[in-house]
């Protein structure tokens, strides 16, 4: 059975500090840090805003470098995947998410990083509308892998990735 979800990454990011970045650099600017540093921690989140006819989603990457401040990587695209269900947004976010955390995965063991533990930074939380998926959406992100944050420890998604999706 092939899924309708279909999931879109863009190679290339923005920094509002480096300009458009692929994520290659992106990668050894994350090799770089975690060999200087200790403390830091790698987290990608994706929030959405509906439009008229369609959803931005924007993909945040985030290394931060705790008590130090970070530096983050967005990407924006725009699809009709959420237009009309909640649910089938924040299915989306989380897809989109995984998927760039995959990526990451993928590429910092090419580096010789196998130990890196990403975090997923969820839009869902205890108040509001989201609550019934945060069960679903954090087992789907543990059971792939990562660790799971829910609102309001999910500043990736809730706060960064919320400044770009206008």
């Amino acid at each position: 059975m092939s899924s309708k979800l279909q999931v879109k990454i863009k190679d290339t990011f923005f920094s509002p500090t480096r300009g458009p970045v692929s994520l290659k650099e992106i990668v050894g600017i994350i090799a770089e840090a975690l060999q200087r540093e200790n403390g830091c921690r790698l987290i990608v989140g994706t929030d959405s805003k509906r439009h008229t006819d369609y959803l931005t989603y924007v993909t945040v990457i985030i290394l931060y470098r705790v008590g130090k401040g970070g530096i983050y990587f967005y990407q924006r695209q725009r699809s009709e995947v959420g237009r009309y269900s909640l649910q089938a947004a924040i299915y989306h976010e989380t897809a989109l998410s995984l998927a760039i955390a995959a990526k990451l995965d993928d590429l910092l063991k090419q580096e010789g990083l196998s130990e890196v533990e990403i975090e997923i930074h969820s839009d869902v939380g205890n108040h509001g509308k989201t609550k019934e998926l945060i069960q679903e959406v954090v087992a789907w992100i543990n059971s792939s892998g990562y660790t799971a944050q829910i609102k309001p420890a999910s500043f990736g998604a809730s706060s960064v990735a919320d400044k770009y999706t206008d």
